[in-house]
């Protein structure tokens, strides 16, 4: 499994992918033959991920989730992909970051540790 996000390979956990799709659409209320109805009118949709990521013995200074955070901060438009084989493909897609937090375990500052950071995505235009 492959999970790419600006060119940077992540190192997503077992069962780490999370992918909704949600309507771009407008909802109008009416009565029809005496009766309400909420009538949808769908354009596109637009497609969000979750990725649980986690990164070993990564100084902050170089860490990904601190890159995201500022390429979130800089509004910054990504290139991302995931290729999982015959399960599940994204390819020549763009997102933006809408959220980034990290975790560590106490005592973190140890030589040998594992940083875990959870990315939220949303699609962008091409």
């Amino acid at each position: 499994m492959t999970v790419t996000l600006d060119a940077k390979t992540l190192n997503v956990e077992g069962g780490g992918i999370e992918e909704t799709a949600d309507p771009v659409a407008t909802f109008i209320d009416r009565w029809v033959n005496g009766a309400y109805q909420k009538q949808a009118k769908i354009f596109s949709t637009v497609r969000s991920w979750i990725l649980r990521c986690y990164e070993n013995n990564v100084a902050w200074a170089s860490s990904n989730a601190k890159y995201f955070q500022e390429k979130m901060k800089a509004g910054d438009k990504l290139s991302f992909s995931i290729d999982e084989g015959n399960l599940h493909q994204v390819s020549s897609t763009y997102a933006y970051v809408l959220g980034v937090s990290v975790s560590y375990a106490k005592g973190a500052k140890a030589a040998q540790f594992t940083r875990f950071f959870t990315l939220k995505l949303q699609e962008a235009p091409a």
